[in-house]
């Protein structure tokens, strides 16, 4: 794997960890964020297992239904 993958995947990592970290803190289920982002069950449970590539759009919806920005979904350090 190159330093450019390495890198790509680390991110989708990170998204699902800090997505899961901060749905659970808020007592959400995963349909209950994908209701909130107006995005489907199944796509929230793929982007916790890593399995999907979002778009920044769709980062921006995730953020949004957490009432936290962006990067504090792509941040590798605790809020």
């Amino acid at each position: 794997m190159t330093s450019m993958e390495t890198y790509n995947s680390d991110l989708r990592v990170t998204l699902a960890y800090n997505l899961r970290r901060l749905r659970k803190v808020q007592g959400l289920s995963q349909e209950g964020l994908a209701d909130n982002a107006g995005l489907h069950r199944t796509f929230v449970g793929a982007v916790e297992r890593c399995e999907r590539n979002i778009s920044l759009d769709n980062i921006g919806k995730l953020a949004a239904a957490l009432h936290v920005s962006p990067p504090v979904l792509l941040s590798g350090e605790p809020e």
